[in-house]
């Protein structure tokens, strides 16, 4: 079964209009609400999404973390999805708990363990599953070393969740690491288990090595990769915020833009095509070399 890939977007809007699957935070539903926005967002265009927590932003990036969704109690972060997803119309495939991210900085904030961070994670989404039952709830991976999501994996086993039994299961603090070949190995490592494996943030080069391991992923890479490489389609006429002392505004690249958002989809796609072409061959090659041995030709 092809991967599906899910791009991260800035504009809730975006579920009226564009045709590719779409990835949806609380920080950005929330933020988009309380700046007045027209909120119409029912999804009509017919295109799949999910809900992430923004875990990561609330623990590491944003300066009030006690206003950031993620940090509601479950009752009130339930809700809030409850009521996003009566606005949108559309069932989303999956929405993410308040998982707690695993990488050493954020551990490094919380003064907590890979331990700690993986019990309020399976805490979180055993509360949420109990009571919010009719929400597509994702149970969450987090760790460090491979042992680490192994371990988190028997944590589920022995508080009665049947991964197995998961549409969809998440594999965090993955999108931040160095060599790509040690996300690589984690899903290498869950991918024997039988679960539908759904990577947060997963880089291209990660995909190109262990997409074969998911059934789904996403990234905004796509904005990040705009910003850092100044990136402005032909047509495009984007303008800055407004200067905070001279109000001028000045042309920008396309970090905001739907229509690179959909290019560079279109890029991960075919690079995803590309890969799970090489790997089928690379298969094929050791089925038949294994073959030829057991003939003994």
């Amino acid at each position: 079964m092809a991967l599906i890939f899910y791009t991260g977007a800035h504009h809730p809007s975006w579920l009226t209009t564009i045709q590719i699957p779409l990835f949806l935070s609380a920080t950005t539903l929330a933020r988009y609400r309380s700046r007045g926005d027209a909120w119409p967002i029912r999804g009509t265009s017919g295109a799949s999404w999910a809900g992430d927590s923004g875990a990561y932003a609330a623990l590491m990036l944003a300066t009030d973390g006690d206003g950031h969704p993620w940090s509601l109690d479950f009752e009130s972060y339930g809700g809030l999805w409850l009521r996003v997803v009566e606005e949108i119309g559309r069932r989303p495939d999956f929405i993410a708990p308040q998982d707690w991210p695993c990488e050493p900085a954020v551990r490094l904030r919380t003064g907590l363990t890979v331990r700690d961070h993986q019990e309020l994670t399976l805490d979180s989404y055993c509360q949420l599953a109990e009571g919010f039952p009719w929400l597509p709830w994702m149970p969450m991976l987090q760790g460090w070393t491979v042992s680490d999501y192994l371990d988190h994996v028997d944590q589920y086993k022995t508080a009665g969740v049947d991964l197995a039994a998961c549409h969809r299961i998440g594999v965090g603090s993955i999108c931040r690491r160095g060599p790509q070949r040690s996300v690589a190995a984690i899903l290498g490592a869950l991918a024997p288990l039988g679960l539908r494996l759904h990577g947060f943030g997963v880089s291209l080069n990660a995909l190109r090595l262990a997409g074969h391991h998911l059934v789904s992923a996403d990234s905004q890479a796509w904005s990040a990769v705009a910003r850092r490489e100044h990136i402005r389609l032909p047509g495009c006429q984007h303008l800055s915020r407004p200067d905070p002392t001279t109000g001028v505004r000045h042309p920008t690249d396309c970090r905001n833009c739907r229509r690179w958002a959909l290019t560079y989809h279109q890029r991960v796609t075919h690079a995803l095509a590309d890969s799970a072409a090489r790997w089928e061959r690379a298969e094929q090659l050791t089925l038949d070399i294994w073959r030829r041995y057991a003939s003994g030709t």
